[in-house]
């Protein structure tokens, strides 16, 4: 299930998960849940439980302060609960067993556990990997896109843990985005990554004041606030990249690798960009009418494109989108605008494809559901390849070679 609801998600978690899980929670302390009942009851009765305890804040008894803790022991319980949900798939799963690799007790866990159960399990007794991973997988799902950038600089840095360092490069980098009204206050995370080596760091800036409108309790209300400004900065010590995600265009990204440098690594950098290799899209016109490549011995049955935004050569200014309909035995998106567009004698020499969505069928036997997946890419260079699981990432990038949209040596890394 895509959607969490957290009902749906605790039906899934079995003993004894569920109870560690809670037990180690800081709101276990306001609950009284009868463990002895039988296992397939105590989701719901632990769903109800934490409902009642909600519903019952405002005709309490208690102080306000005490009411305010307890409503933000709740406001904690059902964020976990939502967090372990977004990290409850492979790619989740492979970095936790990546990050405690040889961790015995995490093996014993794992060996009779889905992957929700997992989650929970590290978020209550690794918490310090969890978090590595969830900022890891937050990052890699923005590489490639509109804020990033990848620089190289000096191979083999070692970056400062010292507190008061980082918050000193912290309060430097929210000073770049005084000018659209970000506030003073800040917070900076550190990780590491065993899979290969990589440090991260995940910066928080108090944005600007922003008006919300919102329910609580049942009640729409307007408030203001200020959201979080989130930057982030991988480096690479073995090869010297670094990726970075900033927002402000070009000159703030190299303002922040300049901060990295003085309060970091304490070392003067030339950060050298790296671009990102273009999609050559054009080359879907023809491969996806003609495919010349046997799409069985990569596991794929078919490849469709779901839809394809083309812009007049010479022109950014306009461009016009064809979408095709999902299912897998329609025509596709470039079949679609061949047999629409007035110039369709003209069309490749007129009109560059400057973004796809392209979806993949993969082979499967009698006895299974039929399943797909998708990406999107665009001529800039960036995709989404880096959402999907690494099994679909690689299929993905066989796709696109077969297609010619990238050569054998331009994978994305």
């Amino acid at each position: 299930m895509k959607i969490f609801n957290p009902r749906h998600f605790l039906r899934h978690i079995s003993m004894p998960t569920l109870h560690e899980f809670t037990e180690a929670h800081v709101l276990n302390s306001r609950l009284n849940i009868d463990w002895e009942q039988p296992p397939e009851t105590l989701p719901t009765q632990l769903a109800d439980a934490v409902e009642a305890l909600d519903a019952s804040l405002p005709n309490s008894d208690l102080p306000a302060a005490e009411r305010e803790a307890i409503g933000h022991d709740i406001h904690i319980w059902y964020d976990d609960l939502r967090r372990a949900h977004m990290m409850s798939n492979g790619l989740a799963i492979k970095e936790f067993q990546v990050a405690c690799n040889g961790d015995a007790e995490v093996e014993a866990a794992f060996a009779s556990r889905d992957e929700r159960e997992k989650a929970l399990w590290m978020m209550a007794f690794r918490d310090k990997a969890f978090r590595d991973a969830e900022l890891h997988i937050a990052f890699q799902a923005k590489t490639n896109g509109k804020y990033w950038k990848k620089h190289r600089i000096q191979p083999g840095l070692d970056p400062t843990r010292d507190r008061a360092k980082l918050e000193a490069f912290c309060h430097e980098v929210a000073k770049l985005y005084k000018k659209v009204g970000a506030g003073d206050g800040t917070h900076i995370e550190i990780s590491e990554r065993a899979a290969d080596g990589s440090i991260q760091l995940a910066i928080y800036v108090e944005g600007p004041v922003t008006a919300i409108a919102h329910f609580s309790e049942n009640h729409f209300k307007r408030i203001t606030t200020r959201i979080a400004l989130e930057t982030a900065l991988v480096y690479h010590p073995d090869s010297g990249f670094v990726e970075t995600i900033v927002k402000g265009g070009a000159a703030n990204h190299t303002a922040v690798l300049q901060l990295f440098g003085k309060h970091v690594v304490e070392k003067e950098i030339a950060p050298e960009a790296i671009e990102k290799a273009r999609f050559k899209l054009n080359a879907l016109r023809d491969g996806m009418l003609e495919p010349f490549d046997d799409w069985s011995v990569h596991g794929v049955e078919k490849v469709r494109l779901r839809r394809a935004r083309f812009s007049p050569n010479g022109s950014t200014g306009i461009s016009f989108e064809v979408e095709a309909p999902p299912a897998k035995d329609q025509d596709d998106a470039i079949k679609l605008a061949l047999e629409n567009l007035k110039i369709q004698h003209t069309f490749e020499a007129e009109y560059n494809l400057i973004r796809a969505c392209l979806m993949v069928y993969p082979l499967t036997s009698a006895d299974q559901k039929t399943t797909h997946f998708s990406f999107d890419v665009s001529s800039t260079g960036s995709s989404t390849i880096k959402n999907l699981s690494a099994h679909n990432q690689q299929i993905a990038n066989i796709v696109l070679q077969a297609l010619n949209v990238i050569e054998a040596d331009e994978v994305p890394a």
